[in-house]
């Protein structure tokens, strides 16, 4: 690190014409809540095509692709990262950008510029780069993609079934600590229909656990699931037309965020990732704790007045 993290002046002008964001995420989640980031640049400059991918963990790549940005000469770089590696010092140092903004990298002398409020929302996080960055009246609305195939067949699923104001509930996040056990599925799910008996759900899947679900929900009439699901796209179409959405998983809670659904969430109670990504939904939002495994919520946590908000 001491060789790498040399310090970095601040320039006195700078006239912005390039910027270069660094990612060293892949998750759906971590995508919706930067999603504004881009479009908000586009509005300056509609010019950003370029998209440049390092293989993971290849010194040689990222030494490759270093000297190849630093040839570009952006005048500045962003990168929101909390852990930084030293490969990933490398790279910015080769880039060698006139303006290095981080994210608590108070600790480090590569970055000229620093966000070191670790309370943030992480869409405050990228909001706070681009007004260093000169930006103003930043919308900080979710873009969700759309696949055109997805919104045709979910539209024929929720005609065929006459689904309108349903809930649409997850029971699975990336973790073993949070997915649901068949047992709880059926316990939540007899429960929410004693407490919603008018009102349909609508079970989110993916190809692991359908036939799982498929086995849970068969003999309940007012309970869905889009069986043909092979997709995230599939599941943005239920969610954006869903009135509550009830999720573990933050990718689909960011997604319920940016339609600005009703939510019902659960977290880990010491979950430090909650204030940097927690939900953003401009409706009414709820959350439910657990201590160490998700298995330990029961449906009586889930309460009646929620779903009715």
């Amino acid at each position: 690190k001491w060789i790498l993290d040399k310090t970095k002046s601040m320039p006195d002008n700078i006239e912005l014409k390039s910027v270069l964001f660094l990612r060293q995420d892949g998750k759906i989640g971590d995508y919706i809540v930067s999603s504004f980031v881009f479009r908000e640049l586009k509005k300056y400059n509609p010019h950003i095509d370029h998209i440049y991918q390092v293989k993971k963990k290849n010194i040689i790549d990222y030494f490759k692709t270093g000297l190849k940005l630093r040839k570009v000469r952006y005048d500045a770089l962003i990168d929101p990262t909390v852990f930084v590696r030293n490969r990933d010092l490398l790279l910015i140092r080769l880039i060698n950008a006139r303006i290095n903004i981080g994210y608590l990298k108070q600790d480090y002398r590569l970055f000229n510029l620093n966000i070191d409020d670790q309370r943030l929302h992480f869409s405050e996080v990228y909001q706070t780069a681009l007004t260093y960055l000169g930006l103003d009246n930043i919308n900080t609305q979710y873009d969700i993609p759309s696949d055109p195939q997805s919104v045709i067949e979910i539209s024929q699923f929720l005609e065929k079934n006459q689904l309108t104001d349903y809930i649409a509930i997850n029971f699975f996040g990336a973790p073993r600590s949070r997915k649901f056990v068949a047992e709880k599925i059926r316990l939540i799910l007899a429960d929410l229909r004693a407490k919603v008996a008018d009102r349909k759900i609508v079970v989110l899947t993916y190809p692991a656990v359908t036939p799982m679900l498929k086995e849970i929900i068969k003999s309940d009439n007012n309970v869905y699931l889009y069986e043909n699901t092979t997709s995230i796209y599939q599941s943005i179409e239920l969610i954006r037309h869903a009135n509550l959405v009830i999720s573990p998983d933050t990718s689909v809670i960011h997604i319920a965020s940016g339609f600005n659904k009703k939510i019902i969430a659960f977290y880990h109670r010491h979950d430090l990732g909650l204030a940097n990504w927690g939900p953003k939904s401009e409706e009414a939002t709820h959350i439910v704790c657990y201590q160490d495994n998700i298995n330990e919520i029961n449906p009586e946590d889930i309460r009646k007045e929620w779903l009715f908000e």
